[in-house]
């Protein structure tokens, strides 16, 4: 794995986390949500596989 890679997996893992949160507390919709994630895997194309 590269250091763009690692970095990319970094910050997709991060921004997943804080998408979580925004859900949990009602800030964002589920939609919302699922949407800014295929924008994110659109972006920065981690190599982890997630579900």
């Amino acid at each position: 794995m590269t250091s763009k890679e690692l970095t990319d997996n970094l910050t997709f893992l991060s921004a997943l986390r804080l998408l979580s949160r925004l859900a949990a507390k009602g800030l964002i919709t589920s939609s919302e949500q699922q949407n800014a994630r295929k924008e994110l895997e659109k972006k920065l194309r981690p190599t982890l596989l997630l579900t």
